[in-house]
């Protein structure tokens, strides 16, 4: 379920889970950044109109000989495309941010749902 609860805890399991696969404490920190931003985006916008919250997955493929890494978030909800931003905003800030934390950050609205897909090259 794309709730506050489940996003916290779908991060922790993904940190162990880069723990395990030897990747540093600082790319760990960065990625987990990125991550938690898309999986925050799915709580806060892709069920914004229902009455429930829908469903969001982390997927995730390590390719450990080339150390590259391959983070996909898929909702299932309804895509908005972000508004201009405003001086004194203090949200918004989330797509640049993964923008800049990943190696490489797409984004794929659909009329059913988003997959934001974040690369990164590991550095041990």
């Amino acid at each position: 379920m794309a709730t506050a609860a489940s996003a916290a805890q779908l991060r922790d399991q993904f940190a162990t889970w880069l723990r395990e696969q030897g990747v540093s404490a600082l790319q760990t920190n960065e990625i987990l950044l990125a991550v938690y931003e898309a999986l925050a985006n799915c709580v806060d916008h892709a069920y914004a109109d229902d009455l429930t919250p829908g469903t969001m997955a982390l997927r995730a493929d390590l390719e450990p000989a080339g150390g590259c890494l391959s983070i996909c978030v898929t909702d299932h909800g309804t895509w908005r495309q972000p508004g201009p931003s405003r001086p004194r905003d203090r949200r918004g800030r989330g797509v640049a941010l993964m923008h800049a934390m990943a190696d490489h950050c797409t984004i794929n609205g659909r009329e059913d749902g988003t997959t934001v897909c974040l690369d990164y090259r590991c550095r041990n």
